[in-house]
């Protein structure tokens, strides 16, 4: 991943420091109108609020993490207008409808049920003493609302999880691929846990396009993989990364861990029906990073590791030394 790519802002950062700052400005503006209509107590409460939107701009903006700020938000937005009911009576119920949506559409699903199940109790509360009739219509109106809040959050949650998954996942073999490989590796970069891998390249793949066609090729991945994946089982993570390249992801094991793994593999893939079949073997590469090593540093050196394998003969196990 270049530098580049490193600097791009998830969506959702770029949507909360959106929100925030839109609520800062517009808060804000209320607070001024406040002042000048002498309502000095909400101008002061919304001055507040309007600054508290603005920190969240800036955190986000400087931190690139959203959990926090997310939470924040929806909590300064049932507070105000739990605030602003307190102060300014009943008619002011009319900002729980922006809030109950803000708040399922930055938290998930359970957690904004819960905070919203909370605050709705409380609003209702505060508007006891209204007139039965209006009461229920705003109960009514507000649990309609709700309903559909929760619905398009549940769904939204749903389809962005299945996206993920799709996103992240080889079409054809059906394990995690490069992309999702990339942002593991990345992620390792803030870690000090020892981390171990594995790279491995069916040997003579090519051939079996050419002999039998790309249709078997395939069918060869498939059984390949299926193969690799039941034996890594929940000792790492597996990757297809290219056409006939895998990795495999080892958090928390050493070098001999992940070597003895290599050899298995090997061992597996030597006395299989792809091999008799197909004369296909593999050849590997394994390497643990090193502490004082970037991710970058330490896939090269796999990398090469794997090239040496595929030029000095194949089906074997290349130790990816650091030199």
């Amino acid at each position: 991943m270049t530098e580049a790519n490193k600097t791009v802002r998830k969506e959702k950062e770029i949507i909360i420091m959106g929100l925030s700052l839109t609520y800062a400005v517009c808060v804000g503006l209320f607070s001024l109108i406040r002042y000048f209509s002498e309502d000095y107590v909400i101008a002061v409460l919304d001055l507040v609020l309007a600054l508290f939107g603005l920190y969240v701009f800036l955190h986000v903006l400087r931190t690139r993490t959203t959990e926090f700020p997310a939470l924040a938000i929806a909590i300064i937005s049932v507070a105000g207008t739990i605030a602003t009911i307190i102060l300014k009576g009943p008619d002011q119920v009319y900002w729980a409808y922006p809030s109950v949506a803000l708040v399922f559409y930055l938290l998930p699903t359970r957690q904004a049920l819960l905070l919203w199940s909370v605050s709705a109790v409380v609003i209702l509360f505060l508007l006891i003493e209204l007139p039965l009739i209006k009461l229920v219509s705003i109960a009514m109106t507000l649990f309609i609302t709700s309903f559909f809040c929760h619905l398009f959050s549940s769904k939204m949650y749903q389809q962005h999880a299945r996206l993920r998954l799709i996103a992240n996942e080889d079409v054809l073999t059906r394990v995690k691929n490069r992309r999702a490989f990339n942002q593991d590796t990345l992620n390792l970069g803030s870690t000090d846990s020892e981390v171990s891998a594995i790279l491995l390249d069916l040997d003579n793949f090519k051939l079996v396009n050419d002999y039998y066609g790309h249709a078997t090729g395939d069918d060869v991945l498939i059984q390949a993989t299926k193969l690799v994946a039941d034996l890594v089982g929940n000792e790492g993570c597996f990757y297809r990364i290219g056409g006939d390249e895998f990795a495999v992801l080892c958090p928390g094991c050493d070098f001999d861990h992940a070597y003895q793994l290599a050899k298995n593999l090997h061992d597996a893939f030597a006395s299989s029906e792809i091999n008799s079949q197909f004369k296909i073997t593999l050849s590997l590469a394994v390497a643990q990073k090193y502490q004082d090593e970037s991710v970058r540093e330490w896939l090269h050196r796999l990398d090469n590791a794997l090239y040496k394998a595929k030029k000095s003969g194949r089906d074997q196990i290349v130790k990816a030394i650091r030199y």
